[in-house]
């Protein structure tokens, strides 16, 4: 019984990574209320969910606070401009409502086919800021062209949190106890799942210890010092 209680037992290490996981999304989503902040905030989740990954332990509140103000300008920006990509989307898929029926699905199409890359680089823009330091232009490149080169994996990180979402508004029951779940642990805890993930990813871009760094492929730069 003595064991069970032991800190460095399997389930008392659980039971820690799963309150560490909630602080971190109480954090998280406070830091996202001005909206505003959102894309530092996830930014800042990410920082932290991916040293878990790796092993590199480090304090919840104090690291999450770092990794906010770090990259708060960087991340406001892609926020803000993935913000207004997104309404542009939205306008121009309902717009299309009001053309002639050949037109309107041409366009419905095109605009679906935009909608799959923004999804797509809004899936990696905030972990790859999390984890490498870059320009704007080359962090939404890098982004769209890591996720298309690691397509399954890609295909994996939208979908599993989409039926997430969907499951969850499925019934007025699975929305009432879904959302208990999603504010007491849930957006950290697909943000740690998805960073086992980002850390296979990002493993074939960063650059070797025993090698210099390439800086021509994919213009990825060196990684966070921590």
């Amino acid at each position: 019984m003595s064991s069970f209680f032991n800190m460095d037992s399997p389930i008392m290490r659980f039971l820690s990574r799963v309150c560490d996981l909630m602080i971190l999304n109480i954090l998280c989503m406070i830091c996202c209320l001005p909206v505003v902040t959102a894309g530092a905030s996830v930014t800042a989740l990410y920082t932290i969910t991916l040293k878990m990954v790796r092993g590199e332990e480090s304090y919840i509140f104090k690291g999450f606070f770092k990794a906010f103000k770090e990259n708060f300008k960087q991340s406001t920006i892609l926020w803000l401009i993935m913000a207004v990509l997104g309404l542009f989307i939205f306008v121009d898929y309902r717009a299309a409502s009001f053309l002639p029926e050949n037109m309107s699905t041409i366009f419905r199409v095109l605009i679906g086919a935009l909608l799959v890359l923004y999804v797509m680089v809004l899936t990696y823009v905030f972990p790859y800021t999390a984890r490498f330091e870059n320009t704007l232009k080359n962090i939404f490149k890098n982004s769209l062209l890591i996720s298309i080169l690691n397509l399954p994996w890609t295909l994996v990180l939208v979908i599993c949190p989409a039926a997430l979402v969907f499951v969850t508004f499925l019934t007025p029951s699975t929305l009432v106890y879904g959302s208990m779940l999603w504010i007491l642990l849930g957006f950290a805890a697909v943000a740690y799942v998805s960073s086992i993930i980002f850390r296979k990813v990002f493993a074939k871009y960063e650059p070797q210890e025993e090698e210099p760094s390439n800086p021509d492929a994919f213009n990825l730069p060196e990684e966070h010092a921590d």
